[in-house]
């Protein structure tokens, strides 16, 4: 009789960490194989850290980040406490000069009016 697999009950860092992970690479727009080919591991094991059915070696969270373009300290945050409205703005504002840094024209060109409708949303509720 085959002897079944124990289910190991990983530490909360490991969720924390799946779901930084599939944060992080969703907003760079790549797919779960472009990451595993530049953090040199397979797709499925890219699916296995976002999903927290693993934890990964320091070695390759640190393959991770580099891929992500990233920090190590950024891919594990240290709670699952919400965010304040000051560090979203400041992660909201950095992801936006970090775009705009690097936005081609047709990324302006479609950012532009996004940007607007966001602007008259916000208005709106205030």
């Amino acid at each position: 009789m085959a002897k079944q697999k124990q289910q190991i009950q990983h530490a909360a860092v490991v969720n924390r960490f799946a779901a930084r992970l599939r944060e992080l690479r969703s907003s760079r727009g790549m797919t779960q194989k472009e990451l595993a080919q530049v953090a040199q591991i397979t797709p499925t094991y890219v699916w296995r850290l976002e999903t927290g059915k693993v934890a990964p070696g320091i070695d390759l969270i640190e393959r991770l980040a580099k891929g992500l373009q990233t920090t190590i300290a950024d891919l594990i945050p240290e709670t699952d406490a919400p965010q304040s409205e000051k560090l979203l703005r400041q992660q909201a504002r950095k992801r936006f000069d970090e775009l705009l840094d690097n936005a081609s024209k047709e990324t302006l060109l479609m950012l532009n009016p996004l940007l607007a409708r966001l602007c008259e949303t916000s208005r709106k509720s205030a």
